[in-house]
């Protein structure tokens, strides 16, 4: 869907790997589920993954995602990846892009999300696209999607 999942899925594995390590291993997230980690030291763990992936992804902003579309803002609630887009819907008004975009092209964002982001919902952290209109900068679309959301997930 868009370059920034790769930079996302590289920083989630390169946190993962423990980059200068002498013996690596391969990256296998069953492995940070099970073993000796508490539920604590996961949270941390997806704690500092969605810091590193924000800082990183706030390096090549704006970035624009399509003819309408740019990706303008990438921060973080917790373990929350949230990811804000603005739109240049023209003369259209906030109400009416809020009705297309709720019929439309949630749905179709969701399922993208759910294809794109799979380790990140495996690991327990969540995304969020929220779109706001580039000229009211109001907010016409909101898609908050976590592991739940997608049923044909493969559970690790």
């Amino acid at each position: 869907m868009m370059d920034t999942n790769k930079v996302l899925m590289t920083l989630l594995m390169a946190g993962s790997l423990g980059l200068g390590a002498t013996n690596l291993k391969p990256f296998k997230p069953a492995m940070q589920l099970g073993g000796d980690l508490s539920v604590d030291k996961m949270r941390q763990q997806n704690l500092a993954v969605v810091k590193k992936a924000v800082e990183g992804l706030r390096e090549n902003l704006p970035q624009k995602v399509d003819n309408y579309t740019t990706l303008v803002g990438v921060d973080s609630n917790g373990t929350q990846l949230i990811y804000t887009f603005e739109v240049n819907a023209g003369p259209k008004s906030d109400e009416a892009l809020k009705k297309e975009g709720a019929a439309r092209i949630a749905p179709r964002v969701r399922r993208g999300i759910c294809q794109d982001s799979q380790r990140f919902l495996q690991a327990g952290i969540d995304i969020s696209y929220r779109y706001r209109n580039a000229q009211t900068k109001g907010e016409i679309l909101r898609v908050d999607v976590g592991e739940e959301d997608c049923p044909t997930l493969k559970k690790q």
